[in-house]
């Protein structure tokens, strides 16, 4: 039941975005097999089984419209293969009487939400009569439930006098009606076309659901829509046919009244901004210009009954929460307090401590794998100390959870780690604790369908862990589609945390490939139940287990194993830019071209000419010369208390917004800050002179 076709199942702009996104070899491959020129046996059946099907077409001017047959059970039926026949009147007002002839390029899907099963077609009209019409399969392929609301359906009367007339109002702008229907609805369809060879089978007409909680879809002004785009099948057809032509249609049900809104107009992808960063789930967003809509009152013969939400919305957001975070998201060294609702051991030095914002609102979003910069003042302290702790949770839009190790004293005139004790001797539930947004650059790249190999030694699992959670949330719903490898070092179950959560992914999860290594397993530790292997994480056991290829690897824990592992990779052809990692411990860049050990910058920059500094909120004004040290040293010496962690451009804990001036480094941090904002901990300003020839000096949001 394969493609033997040679041609590439998918059009250029579906290609393009599959590049754009590394999921393209993958994807590919998954497409050769699965999208066939003939719909299976189980096709088949599915489509007569259906009271409804969804069709997009394009009417005179090019414009893509998104419609609606409706029919008894068995109105779509198949007499071989190659052939789907729909028995059906067209619902009054359809822009899709304008649109039907012979040859046209239409897409065909069937949803049926009781079960959340949907299949698509792209076609041609082979014939059309009075009794309805018959199409050609190009394509046909399955799509995966996520984000269908589970519904049972009940057929009125009036599904034997599809046609007749009914109550229908043409406009340019929405009104009150669109707005309601618009407002509440869970899901819509979305038509799009793009064509340079209608030979081509990859290229046609498309229709495809879009679900989400009610409200996802955005109302501005008259005219404009946004919608998130969720992670999906990676195919990006509705994406693909906008990146080539941003003509689309889309359709809304009401499913209490039976009211529809057709919509036609432009769209286009919005690949990233603030607002796609702070809405939980969102790949991108899509915005949509209305040019015409046409709404039919009472026009589907057809009711439904709510069932339940699908599970995949449980990890996306909503417009509301968006607002939210982005009013909370702090642009300089602001502190918010949370409140610890929970504290959970994980294992003998490790504990979890859950935070929920004091103020009852949203928090700032974070990405899988960031940290979060807090404040504390342990006891005996004089004044308030800052550290950052990694965020062991995927992003879930109500708490952070900081996986934190006790640390035993370093050495014997030295007392233990002041802050991490601290949480565990003193933070209880109700205690409060301050902090800012969640920051770091070390993150999972995007979604995709590449391998993915999460190796961590000691307390550098809690990174991986929200990595972990969150590809595991990316699969809810699709099936098995990305094979993870996680592997872990621990000196024993004693001190390995989540060690019960990562057995359970194992049974629950096919894709996911587990291995931890203890390098002194205790008594009560069971091979093959507690741990797989004994001895150290090094590159022979990633070898073993690992199918090098196109693999992204991700790499936390103290620097002698990160060393190794790195130096590992890359010495068996692994690129560098598929190598991404952070420091448990004082650590450096591992790759050549960011050599560690720089020189004092009194040593380095004695030539430098002095630098007028100001810092904008405290009013202080300064002036730098190479042996004041970095602008952190001279922030300090002023008085100020900039939050900092590793002082070696790593953490970005000190990332500072620059108000005017530029700043430069003595060497390229690990991790660039974002535009417009500076390491402080390891630059210093750099000197620009305005046309009269006066050095124009810094200004820093301190």
């Amino acid at each position: 039941m394969m493609n033997t076709s040679t041609q590439s199942p998918f059009h250029r702009g579906e290609r393009e975005i599959q590049s754009r996104l590394g999921v393209r070899e993958q994807i590919e491959g998954f497409g050769q097999r699965f999208i066939r020129d003939h719909m299976p046996d189980e096709h088949r059946q599915f489509f007569a089984q259906l009271p409804f099907l969804l069709l997009g077409s394009v009417d005179k001017s090019g414009r893509p419209w998104a419609s609606v047959l409706v029919g008894r059970p068995g109105f779509a039926h198949s007499s071989d293969p190659n052939t789907l026949e729909i028995e059906t009147r067209l619902i009054f007002g359809d822009p899709l009487r304008e649109n039907l002839a012979a040859g046209a390029l239409v897409g065909v899907l069937g949803v049926e939400y009781q079960t959340r099963r949907r299949n698509r077609i792209t076609g041609e009209i082979a014939s059309v009569t009075e009794a309805g019409m018959a199409i050609k399969v190009r394509q046909a392929f399955g799509n995966c439930p996520q984000y269908i609301q589970a519904r049972s359906f009940e057929l009125l009367p009036g599904i034997d006098s599809i046609g007749e007339t009914r109550p229908l109002q043409p406009f340019a702008g929405l009104d009150d009606r669109a707005r309601e229907i618009i407002a509440k609805s869970d899901n819509f369809y979305i038509a799009t076309h793009y064509s340079e060879d209608r030979n081509n089978a990859s290229q046609g007409a498309d229709v495809s659901h879009r679900g989400g909680k009610p409200g996802f879809v955005r109302i501005e002004g008259s005219r404009e829509l946004t919608f998130p785009d969720f992670v999906g099948n990676y195919h990006f057809n509705t994406l693909g046919n906008i990146a080539m032509n941003p003509l689309a249609g889309l359709l809304f049900i009401d499913f209490d009244s039976g009211d529809l809104l057709y919509l036609t107009g432009s769209a286009r992808i919005i690949w990233d901004s603030d607002e796609r960063s702070a809405y939980l789930g969102a790949e991108r967003l899509v915005s949509f210009t209305l040019d015409e809509g046409i709404f039919v009152e009472d026009a589907m013969p057809i009711r439904w009954n709510f069932l339940e939400y699908s599970p995949s919305l449980d990890t996306t957001g909503s417009w509301e929460e968006v607002a939210e975070r982005l009013a909370v998201r702090v642009e300089g060294n602001d502190y918010r307090n949370y409140r610890v609702v929970r504290v959970e051991p994980e294992s003998d030095i490790i504990t979890s401590f859950y935070l929920e914002p004091e103020d009852g609102g949203r928090i700032p979003c974070h990405r899988a794998g960031q940290f979060l910069p807090i404040e504390i003042r342990p006891p005996g302290t004089e004044a308030p100390i800052q550290r950052t702790y990694t965020i062991s949770t995927a992003p879930n839009g109500s708490f952070y959870r900081l996986s934190i190790k006790r640390e035993p004293p370093r050495h014997p005139d030295l007392p233990p780690g002041i802050s991490s004790n601290y949480f565990h001797d003193h933070v209880t539930p109700g205690v409060v604790i301050r902090a800012m947004s969640p920051r770091g650059r070390f993150t999972l790249e995007g979604s995709g369908t590449r391998p993915i190999v999460l190796i961590s030694g000691g307390v550098g699992v809690t990174p991986m862990i929200s990595m972990l959670e969150q590809l595991a949330r990316d699969n809810v719903g699709c099936g098995c589609t990305r094979q993870i490898w996680f592997v872990h070092g621990a000196v024993n179950g004693k001190v390995q945390a989540f060690g019960k959560y990562l057995r359970s992914l194992v049974t629950d999860w096919p894709c996911f490939n587990l291995h931890v290594r203890y390098s002194d397993p205790s008594g009560d530790d069971v091979e093959g139940e507690d741990y797989d292997s004994a001895g150290y994480v090094d590159i022979e056991l990633i070898k073993s287990l690992v199918p090098f290829g196109d693999c992204e690897f991700y790499l936390c824990g103290p620097p002698p194993f990160m060393e190794s592992l790195f130096d590992g990779l890359t010495s068996l052809g692994v690129a560098e830019q598929r190598i991404h990692y952070e420091f448990f411990g004082p650590g450096t860049s591992l790759r050549q071209e960011h050599p560690s050990g720089a020189n004092a910058l009194a040593e380095e920059l004695g030539d430098r000419a002095p630098v007028a500094v100001k810092f904008a909120r405290s009013g202080i004004e300064a002036t730098w010369e190479p042996s004041k040290g970095t602008l952190l040293d001279l922030a300090e010496s002023e008085g100020l208390q900039p939050i900092y962690s590793c002082r070696s451009g790593i953490c970005q804990t000190c990332a500072t917004k620059i108000v005017s001036g530029e700043v430069a480094y003595t060497e390229p941090p690990m991790s660039p800050p974002i535009d417009g904002e500076a390491l402080i901990c390891s630059s210093y300003p750099r000197s620009k002179k305005d046309s009269n020839g006066l050095d124009k000096g810094l200004v820093l949001d301190l």
